[in-house]
């Protein structure tokens, strides 16, 4: 999770991993040739069976289609997320260095 935050903060790495993002998960989200369980292709009347921390979950093939589909469109969604903090990032800073620009040291009399 540290990473994360880590990489939200940095603007270049948010903008460009961000910006990979998006079309890697739009492109997953829209390839529907073949549909995969693990390694393995998956066809019509397959079964789809994961087991994570200890409870299995079983999916038929057009289930498990829908799954990728969705972490697809989770996939760009983070990618846009990543992509706005780090434009944001770069409009603090612009506006951070205008207004220490605008400030000028008092004269002393």
């Amino acid at each position: 999770m540290n990473l994360l935050f880590t990489i939200a903060k940095n603007r270049w790495a948010a903008l460009i991993i961000g910006l990979a993002l998006i079309p890697l998960g739009l492109v997953n989200a829209n390839s529907t040739e073949k549909v995969t369980c693990g390694d393995q292709v998956m066809q019509q009347g397959d079964i789809c069976e994961t087991t994570r921390r200890g409870t299995t979950t079983e999916r038929s093939f057009d289930e498990q289609k829908e799954h990728g589909v969705t972490g697809g469109y989770l996939l760009a969604g983070f990618g846009g997320v990543l992509v706005l903090a780090g434009a944001t990032q770069f409009v603090v800073r612009a506006r951070r260095r205008a207004k220490a620009a605008d400030v000028t040291p008092a004269a002393t009399a």
